[in-house]
């Protein structure tokens, strides 16, 4: 009888595993939808916010970032959306670390500085080469 309920335990086990194989194999590579940022607004992409508590605590230190007036974010896209107070600019800088001081990575920033993605060495913002100022050059 033990034999069996191993047995039984172990062939459920392994048809599970198959299941989910499959759904992930058959499951699409969705692109990420676009965002609609204001001209003075930033997009933080954050690859590890996966639920409403990540959200706060990136929330909580993007606010205290000098000159943040709004923070909206997007758990199912992984962005938080940080607005300026009027006549003022976020810092990049200022504005990355305060995601790293809560506890993720950054991946992705975009604003009107420009687009930054994180240094693989440093983990630091770089900007990434505009494609229209390399095809005036």
């Amino acid at each position: 009888m033990r034999r069996f309920i191993i047995a039984a335990s172990l062939a459920f086990a392994s048809v599970s595993i198959g299941v989910v194989a499959s759904h992930a194999a058959e499951a699409p590579a969705k692109a990420a939808p676009e965002i609609k940022l204001a001209p003075n607004e930033t997009a933080i992409y954050v690859g590890d916010m996966h639920c409403a508590h990540c959200a706060k605590k990136i929330s909580g230190k993007l606010f205290r970032v000098k000159g943040v007036m709004k923070v909206r974010t997007n758990v199912k896209q992984h962005v938080a959306i940080v607005t300026p107070q009027s006549k003022k600019e976020i810092d990049v800088q200022a504005a990355w670390k305060a995601v790293q001081a809560a506890g993720f990575e950054p991946t992705k920033l975009i604003g009107p500085e420009g687009t930054f993605t994180a240094d693989e060495k440093s983990k630091e913002p770089a900007k990434v080469a505009d494609a229209a100022a390399t095809k005036q050059s």
